[in-house]
């Protein structure tokens, strides 16, 4: 086993699919041996599309000291207090384009859109223009303490929004997507499915600095990183692997992603990402005692 110590590698793991088991867990034997590869002096975090309240839920046995990387990069925030660290806002001009698009195509199109407003993040959507999308969306977040739908004593504030997304019917959100083109050339913005919302896919879109890959070369800068070890499993991931020095994808990641990758590991439920690291850092337990 090779020592971290004075070792400036980064090691960036997605969640979903990745680091977490199917259950959305981290397991008693990975939380060991990620704790001790942290505490061996191995810089650990995390780059996911969840909420920080999704991912620390998931992730309270990691004793993670480094930022931790959200909202698929537009948010990279403190490990125990959520509190932003870094925070990529969309131009409100791409903002009113979507509200303003949506309005005018359909009924079937509504954006639920994240913001940053008193200290916090939330988020927002228009009562008055529920969709189904827009609607199994929220019914999967009850009780969720960042909801604050738009209402005209709480209005939106549209230089606070940095994540937007549009759940909605393929075909349709395609032709969406073309009327929206013209404004989000300072955006990133792609069309993916979820196995979540069965006949309905999402459109989604940041700052064009927002990403996984972006976060994580701010947070090299950070921490005088010199090396990047990635792990992922899906499409989001790419860009990550594509910077990185080395890059793993579990056995259970999509073909785009092994292709790429520099080696392929154990799947997720088999907690891949604490083994590989428990190989390499000194003093790590055995993964199941």
């Amino acid at each position: 086993m090779t020592s971290v110590t004075g070792s400036r590698t980064l090691y960036v793991s997605d969640l979903d699919g990745t680091l977490l088991r199917s259950d959305g867990s981290v397991s008693a034997g990975s939380a060991r041996a990620l704790n001790a590869a942290i505490d061996a002096g191995a810089l650990f975090t995390y780059a996911t599309a969840r909420s920080f309240l999704s991912s620390r839920m998931s992730t309270e046995r990691l004793h993670l000291t480094l930022p931790v990387i959200t909202y698929g990069g537009t948010v990279t925030a403190d490990p125990g207090t959520g509190a932003h660290r870094d925070l990529r806002l969309l131009d409100a001009a791409t903002v009113e384009a979507a509200l303003h698009v949506c309005a005018h195509h359909d009924a079937s199109v509504e954006p639920i859109l994240f913001t940053y407003e008193d200290g916090r993040d939330w988020i927002r959507w228009r009562p008055e223009r529920m969709t189904a999308g827009a609607r199994s969306f929220l019914d999967a977040r009850t009780g969720d303490p960042r909801l604050r739908p738009v209402t005209r004593e709480d209005p939106l504030d549209r230089t606070a929004v940095f994540y937007v997304s549009i759940i909605g019917a393929s075909p349709g959100l395609a032709a969406l997507r073309d009327a929206l083109r013209p404004s989000l050339t300072d955006a990133a913005h792609f069309l993916s499915i979820d196995d979540g919302t069965p006949g309905l896919d999402w459109l989604e879109f940041h700052h064009a600095e927002g990403t996984k890959a972006r976060a994580v070369q701010r947070l090299m800068v950070q921490l005088g990183a010199d090396r990047l070890v990635v792990f992922g499993d899906n499409h989001n991931d790419v860009p990550m692997f594509e910077i990185a020095d080395e890059s793993y994808a579990v056995s259970n990641a999509v073909p785009a992603v092994r292709e790429l990758a520099t080696g392929v590991i154990g799947s997720n439920d088999d907690d891949a990402v604490a083994l590989w690291l428990a190989d390499r850092v000194v003093d790590s337990p055995p993964l199941r005692a």
